[in-house]
């Protein structure tokens, strides 16, 4: 009766054994049907998430960047080495030290996708200069739009009566929304003086 009772208890915990195997199984289950529908709604809201980026809108180029339509004016000018003025001080911030006149600080320059720009003079504007009103030229980049080349609003022709012809060709260090900063490197007419760079800082007009 022993032998029969233990027997009988082996028999029982074995079942136990069983149904826990398979309650386990039922459970294992169940979670794997819950992670499916997790992963599913993880799949669909990535979808979403995807397609709703890709229907937004494109990124922007340098020209899109270029072409804002407020236009530009400067905001910053330097010089590198420092500029040599012709009574014979150096200067580094061509806004603040006696390059650049007061109605040269606020022209506004814009771009147009076709190709051409304009020059306008701002609020502070010298009746006297002839070059003080809108004009017209080009504007392009070079191959890998890293140069641009156009007519920076402060260079004259020889006689100092309106804007020279020649476009100038900077470097675009970097150009957002908010803000477009190139250098300028050239020889000064006068030989002795050398070669200078001009930082420019650009930001749209208001």
């Amino acid at each position: 009766m022993i032998f029969y009772d233990r027997h009988i208890k082996k028999k029982h915990t074995f079942a136990v054994y069983l149904k826990s195997i398979f309650n386990q199984l039922i459970i294992h289950i169940k979670f794997n049907k819950k992670m499916k529908k997790l992963f599913s709604v993880m799949a669909i809201a990535a979808m979403f998430v995807f397609t709703f980026s890709s229907c937004g809108d494109p990124e922007k180029t340098t020209a899109d960047y270029l072409c804002q339509p407020k236009g530009w004016v400067l905001s910053a000018a330097t010089s590198t080495p420092a500029y040599d003025l012709s009574d014979g001080t150096h200067i580094t911030d061509l806004m603040t030290e006696g390059y650049l006149y007061a109605y040269e600080l606020d022209d506004i320059i814009t771009f147009n996708a076709n190709g051409t720009m304009s020059i306008k003079p701002g609020t502070n504007v010298d009746p006297v200069a002839g070059y003080q009103q809108e004009v017209g030229s080009t504007w392009h980049f070079n191959a890998d739009t890293t140069m641009l080349y156009f007519q920076i609003p402060f260079f004259y022709d020889n006689d100092g009566t309106s804007f020279d012809a020649e476009l100038e060709n900077a470097k675009i260090l970097y150009i957002n929304d908010t803000e477009m900063k190139l250098a300028y490197t050239f020889k000064d007419d006068d030989v002795a003086k050398g070669e200078y760079t001009f930082y420019l800082t650009y930001v749209p007009a208001k």
